[in-house]
Order: C-alpha cells, then sequence, then structure tokens
C-alpha cells in the first residue's frame, strides 16, 4: 500500500511542479523591447523653466502628498518645450473598506508587494506641460480616475488633457493610487508648492522608469520619449 501512495506523492509533486513552470513562463515572458527612440525630441533642462510652470498637488488626508516633484523636459524639431513632472510618493496604499480593498493591500501594494516587482519602489505619477514657442502653457495632461470605487482591488485610469489650461496649476489628488483632477488656480496654496527637481539618471535607474523587455510582471512606468536620455 506505501508504494503506490509514494508514486501518487510523485505524480502529484510532478504535476506541482509542471503548473508551476507553466504559470512562471506565463508571467515572465518578454511582451516587447522597450522603445528606446527621442522621436525627434532633444532632451534638455532648464530648472527656472520647470519651477515656473510646476504644478501645486494639494495634500489629501488620506492619500497623503507627493514628497518631491522631478522633472525631464525636452524641445520638439518645430521648438515646443514639453516638460514632464513627476509627483513621487514614497509609497502608495489603498486605506478604504471592503474586500477589494483589503485585497489590494495583502497582494499589490502591500504583502506580496506585486506593484514594486511590476514597477520599481515607490509611486511616481506624471503631469505634462506642454508650451509653444512663446513659452507659453497651451496643453496639460494627466490621468484622472475613471468612475472611481475606492472599495476595488484597482483603480482605472483616465487620461484627460486640457488646452490652454489657467495657471498656476492646481491639482487635487482623487484616489489612493494618487491619480489627479484639475481644479481652479484659487484652490491650491503656495505653501503646497514643491521645487522641481531634475530627473538624474542615477535616479531614473533607482526608481526603474524603464525596463529593457518588459513582461507581465516587468512593466515600464509612465513617461514621455524625451525622457529616455538625460539632458546633456
Amino acid at each position: 500500500m506505501a508504494q503506490p501512495l509514494r508514486y501518487k506523492g510523485f505524480r502529484i509533486f510532478a504535476s506541482l511542479v509542471i503548473v508551476a513552470g507553466v504559470v512562471a513562463f506565463w508571467v515572465l515572458r518578454p511582451l516587447r523591447d522597450s522603445d528606446t527612440s527621442l522621436e525627434g525630441f532633444t532632451p534638455m533642462r532648464d530648472d527656472a523653466l520647470a519651477t515656473r510652470f510646476a504644478p501645486v498637488i494639494k495634500p489629501h488626508v488620506l492619500y497623503g502628498k507627493p514628497e518631491r516633484l522631478l522633472y525631464r523636459m525636452g524641445k520638439s524639431a518645430t521648438g515646443e518645450i514639453s516638460i514632464a513632472y513627476h509627483p513621487l510618493y514614497s509609497d502608495e496604499r489603498n486605506p478604504h473598506s471592503g474586500f477589494g480593498a483589503a485585497m489590494s493591500r495583502a497582494i499589490y501594494t502591500g504583502g506580496l508587494r506585486i506593484k514594486d516587482i511590476m514597477f520599481g519602489p515607490a509611486d511616481i505619477e506624471l503631469i505634462e506641460i506642454v508650451l509653444d514657442l512663446n513659452r507659453t502653457a497651451v496643453k496639460i495632461t494627466y490621468e484622472d480616475a475613471d468612475r472611481y470605487n475606492p472599495k476595488s482591488f484597482s483603480v482605472r485610469h483616465l487620461p484627460r488633457s486640457f488646452i490652454n489650461p489657467p495657471r498656476p496649476f492646481c491639482f487635487a489628488t482623487v484616489s489612493w493610487n494618487h491619480m489627479f483632477g484639475l481644479e481652479p488656480p484659487a484652490h491650491c496654496s503656495q505653501r503646497d508648492a514643491l521645487t522641481p527637481e531634475y530627473f538624474s539618471e542615477e535616479a531614473w535607474q533607482h526608481y526603474k522608469m524603464i525596463k529593457k523587455t518588459e513582461a507581465m510582471l516587468r512593466r515600464n512606468r509612465r513617461h514621455r520619449p524625451y525622457e529616455r536620455a538625460p539632458a546633456p
């Protein structure tokens, strides 16, 4: 009787190994090589210009506030300047009740910390401002939360853009994963303004902004083409 049980145990073990291998292959298989082209942009650095147009993000009692505001910028072939601001939060966590929120804390942002495996440390968002040849802000883009339900496991991202937005650029944090809502300038206070810091190559690599090859659990963080190389 012992011998059949031993063989049965071996078959179960072998089956688990095969299943684990299939899952690992599916999760780790390469999806695409990352695009490293600058798409006609020239990277540049201008701290004064970045400070002039820096967005202000109001602190949220539950979702916190950014600790740093990193930036990179680039000039297009036609002379427009684009500035990519990256509000940086040390962490993100769904503080709400509900099964989905609890699972998010246990699997995605805490516990297994799938987020850190997929993207890298901290939480880094993106707000982009485009300047015309006269260095006037003509467009702003960011991500909002689509049909936000704080008790859900995840948050659906909703890209937004506005033409000729009023300054200063004022944002509220509308979700636990730090999506934004554009508000009237009067709603923000300058005491909440952060001084932009150039996104150094050392920090760029530390926060794993771009992976050489993307996979199911290895994804690039949101960025613009002109950010793919540091300013000379």
